[in-house]
């Protein structure tokens, strides 16, 4: 049976808490810990395709109680907001001051993401079309990683490691795209060799005319 433990944090209302789209917890302490295990304990729920857990099912897993659960995240959504916001920090792009290097970087990171269990019945669930509500959740919490990776290729283009000629936006398309599928098309992680076939056809694509 799991110890369950409180966090100790004063109460804000259900409104201030999801304002911003995702659940305000103080930093540090026990308030981290008890964040971090709901966190965790809502991805493995969805990494089981479970969408619709309770409260009582992930206060349970989490090793918290009911009470901190309901204080915090007083929504569903909330809890889902919790959990993927700390599914998507882990795709934070690389900035190693060289843009051949952060594509290689980059892709060999989004390769295991995309065939972490949760991102797979992630992408099974929105797929489904049972949860239109989720699939646009997940999209708003990609929005700000998103924008992240498009920086990355603009700052190789303000570098000049990189032509300006084809949009940030359509470059991480390009890059992402066919390691995304591997896991969905073929039931398995993308190969380093095809990692490193992604990469090239990127740094081609993106070579800068030579002066």
């Amino acid at each position: 049976m799991n110890t369950q433990v409180e966090d100790g944090s004063t109460d804000e209302s259900a409104q201030e808490k999801a304002s911003s789209g995702r659940v305000r917890t103080r930093s540090g302490g026990r308030s981290e810990e008890v964040r971090r295990a709901v966190g965790r304990a809502c991805l493995s729920f969805l990494a089981e395709g479970r969408i619709d857990f309770t409260t009582v099912e992930l206060a349970e897993r989490a090793g918290v109680t009911r009470k901190t659960v309901y204080r915090w995240w007083p929504t569903h959504k909330d809890l889902l907001i919790e959990g993927l916001s700390m599914h998507v920090r882990q795709m934070t792009p690389p900035d190693t001051g060289s843009w051949e290097s952060d594509v290689r970087e980059f892709a060999h990171l989004i390769a295991g993401y995309a065939a972490d269990p949760v991102e797979t019945a992630t992408s099974a669930l929105i797929a489904s079309r049972r949860f239109p509500d989720f699939g646009d959740l997940v999209v708003e919490q990609y929005r700000p990683m998103r924008e992240g990776w498009q920086r990355m290729v603009e700052r190789a283009a303000e570098r000049g490691d990189a032509t300006t000629e084809h949009s940030p936006e359509a470059v991480v398309n390009a890059l992402i795209a066919p390691l995304f599928l591997a896991p969905l098309m073929m039931g398995r992680k993308a190969t380093d060799e095809e990692v490193e076939r992604t990469v090239a056809i990127i740094l081609s694509a993106t070579r800068p005319p030579e002066r």
